[in-house]
């Protein structure tokens, strides 16, 4: 996140650089326009006016907090830009009879709105402050004579246009990033409990036994089934069984609440939890409290079930030296734990011997 941020403020940096050399371009083209009595006070608002605001915004880039605040300056700058050139049509026309051409406006508005990210909102605002500055300067200096009403008129135009164009962009983008988020989640998450899927689940695992290789802590595996799951089933129809997956989902959320614990999904009524830097005794509270969850929920089971209530059978396995396995490993290690909690009568965990 960091590295984008930064990557962002780069790019700002060079967009408002080559806004820079732009306005340093036009002025050349200008030159060839204006008479030669009016180069001095071109060259008053373009280079003690325009670019210094422009370059005050790149030194700005460098400050903390200009991420924040990125968008309310570059909403100023457009509208500094703009009356800027407002102020030198309205004196090439009031001290020269020069009618200086409004097409700057126009351009201020994309670039500070595409090239700088401004957003919808902030873009209407500042569309809608030129359009009546335009519009002011036109009532009080008629600079296009007979033109007037139509330069107004495309002006205000070319500036909403700008805006509602960013509106669409933005909403696209909005939507783009909701599907890109949704796909995302369907792609590592299991729909039905809302836990980490097979394959992320193995992904995010082995990412966590490096990480506890990496800073010598330990690791455990649990593997939870629920007990006679299929009986529960066809007692009471797929979609209760869908219910009680849905529970033992929420049961674990609630056992297992530390940021680095992996809970995922492993396929039908059988899950794993993946926990680095944690003792015996910790596991074994944690099984345990997961086993009282199910005899706290008193959800009757199957009448040929092993016991009354819907329950689960935890198999465990916990290690502190972690350079000789692998999370495949483990997970049979803990798959085997769990077949002697079955075998022990189920609604039990057993915690494989320490290794």
């Amino acid at each position: 996140m960091k590295l984008n941020k930064a990557s962002e403020l780069i790019r700002l940096r060079i967009a408002l650089i080559i806004g820079g050399c732009l306005v340093v371009g036009f002025m050349v083209a200008d030159y060839m326009l204006l008479p030669a009595d009016m180069h001095q006070l071109y060259t008053f608002d373009r280079l003690l006016l325009q670019l210094p605001i422009i370059f005050l915004m790149v030194a700005g880039s460098y400050w903390r907090g200009f991420a924040q605040y990125k968008h309310y300056l570059f909403t100023f700058l457009l509208i500094a830009l703009t009356y800027s050139n407002y102020w030198l049509i309205w004196v090439c026309w009031h001290n020269f009879k020069f009618d200086f051409p409004y097409e700057g406006t126009i351009l201020y508005a994309y670039y500070c709105v595409f090239a700088l990210g401004i957003p919808f909102k902030m873009a209407l605002m500042a569309s809608t402050v030129n359009v009546i500055g335009f519009a002011v300067l036109m009532y009080i200096a008629p600079v296009y004579g007979d033109r007037v009403l139509i330069s107004t008129a495309f002006v205000s135009g070319s500036l909403f246009v700008c805006a509602y164009a960013k509106y669409r962009l933005d909403r696209g983008l909005a939507l783009l990033e909701k599907t890109n988020h949704k796909l995302l989640k369907l792609s590592k998450y299991d729909p039905l409990s809302n836990l980490l899927n097979r394959r992320a689940l193995r992904e995010e695992s082995t990412k966590l036994l490096a990480f506890s290789r990496r800073h010598n802590a330990s690791i455990a595996i649990l593997m939870i089934d629920l007990d006679d799951f299929k009986k529960y089933n066809d007692s009471f129809g797929h979609q209760q069984g869908d219910e009680a997956i849905r529970r033992q989902s929420a049961m674990m959320k609630a056992v297992f609440k530390r940021e680095a614990d992996i809970l995922g999904r492993y396929g039908g009524e059988e899950f794993i939890v993946v926990l680095s830097g944690v003792t015996e005794a910790q596991v074994k509270e944690r099984c345990e409290a997961l086993l009282q969850a199910w005899e706290d929920e008193e959800m009757p089971h199957a009448k040929d079930a092993k016991h009354n209530n819907m329950s689960c059978s935890i198999g465990a396995v916990l290690i502190n030296n972690t350079e000789s396995t692998n999370i495949d490993l483990l997970i049979d290690d803990a798959d085997k734990a769990l077949y002697q909690a079955k075998e022990a009568g189920k609604a039990c965990y057993v915690l494989s011997p320490r290794r």
